[in-house]
């Protein structure tokens, strides 16, 4: 759709489908909701999260275009955004359990772990659904179509995870957070695995990476799921629903930024290294420029206008190379991202079982 029509069309091709979920959840029995005691919306609380919120979704999603802080505008909005999610808590807390959200849920050991987990899982998620589709855009000329249709078969692996997690946890009485590791494992091999792309990579060389990285998103976020919600009682449930999905999506946004000013930043370095090392009298460069012209002779160019030619494709060719490390580099912060990560995660679990025991 995009190679044809244009972006305003992929939010347009969402509504059909959430039509369609909306009927059919109206349409579904379900047991009738407990009766509990109304009480007034937190319409102050809400416009301070509503205010942080946007303030810091732009910042994370505009701030590397425009160069971070030395932008005025990234910078006000963290200002405002700050202080207004400062003045957030400050509100809950004076609410005394009758703001907008449910603090009590970070009480529970389980579900203060997998809301940390999901946070650190949503910067691997849709930072790695970030890199791939922009790597092979930007590096291998793919169209948006054909980078779209690379993650498409990661979706089978990803709901065959899903399927025999399930099937563990319900017929084999595995606990949820077994499978933990074993989702980190592969979106850590799978990014290392990527890691080694090459501007010469195609969707044959990827594919196998890609598929162990849905694999391993399947057997993650089922277990942080679930371990999230196993202790919740009804009355708090869509609380925590609405505080797991917002951790997951700030770890998204964070992870994101990250990874666009980790690349811009290697572009930049990346190119003037090679630069550097790309003077005229090398032997390796002239024969490189002189081929190039000779080539664009061949073709009919004269000879001033081949040698500027052969000149350009050289300057191009070092930025599609320092373009190519950038992005693997960035694959491996992902798979770093998991080796610094997953220690801190046991570290933080073993601590908050200590917390419950002394409580």
């Amino acid at each position: 759709m995009l190679d044809s029509r244009s972006w305003t069309w992929i939010f347009f091709s969402v509504v059909p489908l959430a039509l369609a979920a909306a009927g059919l959840l109206l349409i579904a029995d379900r047991p009738m909701p407990a009766r509990n005691v109304p009480r007034p919306f937190d319409w102050i609380g809400f416009s301070l999260i509503s205010i942080a919120l946007s303030c810091f979704t732009y910042v994370f999603s505009q701030g590397s275009r425009w160069d971070w802080f030395e932008e005025p505008r990234i910078l006000w909005l963290s200002v405002i955004g700050t202080a207004a999610i400062l003045a957030f808590f400050g509100q809950q807390m004076l609410a005394k359990g009758q703001g907008l959200f449910d603090f009590t849920l970070f009480g529970t050991e389980d579900f203060c772990f997998a809301f940390i987990v999901s946070f650190v899982a949503g910067a691997a998620l849709f930072g790695s659904a970030f890199l791939i589709p922009s790597f092979a855009v930007s590096v291998l000329a793919f169209t948006p179509t054909d980078a779209g249709q690379l993650l498409l078969p990661s979706g089978a692996l990803f709901i065959g995870a899903l399927l025999i997690a399930a099937f563990l946890m319900q017929a084999r009485r595995v606990p949820p957070v077994a499978t933990v590791p074993f989702g980190i494992l592969m979106i850590m091999g799978a990014m290392w695995m990527l890691s080694g792309s090459t501007i010469q990579s195609g969707a044959d060389d990827m594919m196998a990476a890609i598929l162990l990285r849905g694999a391993g998103l399947g057997f993650l976020f089922l277990s942080i799921t679930l371990i999230a919600f196993s202790d919740l009682k009804s009355r708090n449930l869509a609380a925590g629903i609405g505080l797991f999905n917002t951790g997951r999506q700030l770890g998204g946004l964070v992870g994101v930024a990250a990874l666009q000013t980790l690349i811009d930043h290697n572009v930049a370095h990346n190119l003037a290294v090679l630069g550097a090392n790309v003077t005229a009298g090398a032997p390796s460069v002239a024969e490189r420029l002189a081929t190039s012209a000779a080539m664009l002779t061949a073709k009919g160019m004269d000879a001033a206008a081949a040698s500027r030619g052969a000149a350009s494709l050289l300057g191009r060719a070092a930025a599609g190379q320092s373009t190519v490390i950038a992005f693997d580099t960035a694959f491996n912060a992902v798979a770093l991202l998991f080796v610094i990560a997953a220690p801190l995660l046991v570290g933080v679990k073993i601590g908050l079982s200590r917390l419950r025991k002394h409580v």
